[in-house]
């Protein structure tokens, strides 16, 4: 037993009605069972209960023992001072408020049932039951399902980069940088990459724009490498001369290389080339985030991460460029509409998602063979999602699979 599915039955009316009482004997009626809050205080707001002859409008808390509530240092918390019922699944200690009242206190009544199929679905080793529960839903089920992870996927994204951009002081143009150079890590060097464009600040990119050496040369100092065993091209001298001229210039202080990965990656894939792809790329234009922003279509954005390559900087695969449009510009599109109040370009990261095709994984390769059609990138970001937010963290209860197996068998 925990607090989550107590939650559950409560949001999803499955308690037994005729069992509706306080602790001390006043009847209550749920007129409204609220929402459920993601964020830190109750885990119910906007409820509305009628407890005796009053209506009662506010915050609902659950625990499984009411002894829980001290447990958790709630009564010293104001966040929880306004508490209009404490549902429990068992009474073990009266809870009173400051001024010593008694606070209205619901022992929650449900099936057995309930219970045993949560334990079921928590114990599971092979998500037999979640499979069959996704072969049973039908078309349109399965669609809204996949849809709203989704979106909620995007929306994640979205709100890092709201965060970033925060940090940033609303310098879109920074902001742009460092999650364009972030993506560039392509999982592995991620945070490296971001790092090295916390590092090198866009207005420097910028005073250097004209020379990709100069750039280059930056890039690959603050990251470290230059002062590293790790790289050993053919340029290094060269680059180490233009970058400790520059160092002294503008009082540049390389990274330490441990954050990095140099090995499990085959050749195109190195830190080092992906490194000079990201200079080529950020030395493409002086109005490089305003050119994306002008995209429409998925042929214009795919085109959009073209750059004059040679053997020392190949070309951008175009899975690569799918990642980078799926990870970097649809949830940068989505935050551009949020804080610029239209719709349009949050429009098109949908429809870039709808229109992209599936990426290939073993997280997607798994909600295939549950049964799951996953055609476009908006089914394989949902997959992730559903894997990385909810099978990974145990929050099946909160996951529609994980409902409707509950609340029905």
């Amino acid at each position: 037993m925990n607090e989550k599915i107590l939650t559950f039955v409560w949001l999803n009316r499955l308690f037994d009605s005729s069992e509706l009482f306080t602790t001390e004997g006043e009847i209550v009626s749920i007129i409204k069972t609220g929402l459920l809050n993601t964020q830190s205080g109750p885990d119910i707001t906007d409820a509305q209960i009628r407890i005796g002859s009053i209506l009662w409008v506010g915050n609902v808390e659950f625990h499984v023992k009411s002894s829980h509530w001290k447990l958790h240092h709630h009564d010293d918390d104001p966040a929880y001072s306004n508490i209009i019922l404490h549902v429990v699944f068992e009474d073990d200690l009266p809870l009173r408020d400051n001024y010593g009242k008694l606070v209205s206190t619901l022992i929650l009544h449900f099936g057995d049932d309930y219970l045993q199929r949560y334990e079921m679905l928590m114990s599971q080793k092979d998500n037999k039951l979640c499979s069959q529960q996704i072969s049973r839903m039908d078309n349109f089920t399965s669609l809204g399902f996949l849809t709203r992870l989704a979106l909620e996927r995007l929306e994640n994204k979205t709100q890092r980069f709201k965060e970033i951009l925060s940090i940033n002081h609303n310098d879109w143009y920074q902001t742009f940088w460092q999650i364009l150079a972030r993506n560039f890590g392509f999982g592995k060097n991620n945070d490296g990459f971001e790092l090295t464009a916390k590092a090198l600040p866009y207005k420097l990119i910028l005073k250097n724009f004209e020379s990709f050496q100069d750039v280059l040369s930056m890039l690959m100092g603050q990251a470290g490498f230059l002062d590293s065993t790790h790289y050993n091209g053919a340029d290094k001298e060269l680059l180490t001369s233009r970058y400790r001229y520059n160092q002294l210039r503008y009082n540049l202080e390389p990274m330490n290389t441990s954050i990095w990965k140099f090995s499990g990656f085959r050749p195109q894939n190195s830190p080092f080339v992906r490194m000079r792809q990201l200079a080529a790329i950020i030395t493409k234009s002086q109005f490089l985030m305003s050119e994306l922003l002008e995209c429409k279509s998925l042929e214009e954005f795919i085109e959009f991460f073209n750059f004059q390559s040679n053997i020392e900087i190949p070309a951008l695969s175009i899975s690569c460029r799918r990642l980078l449009i799926i990870n970097l510009v649809c949830p940068l599109l989505v935050l551009y509409s949020q804080q610029h109040d239209h719709s349009q370009h949050a429009d098109i990261a949908v429809s870039l998602l709808e229109e992209l095709p599936s990426e290939e994984n073993s997280i997607v390769k798994r909600c295939r063979e549950s049964g799951m059609i996953i055609n476009d990138a908006l089914g394989s970001q949902a997959c992730l999602q559903l894997q990385n937010s909810y099978c990974q963290q145990l929050r099946c209860i909160e996951c529609q699979i994980g409902r409707i197996f509950v609340s029905r068998g």
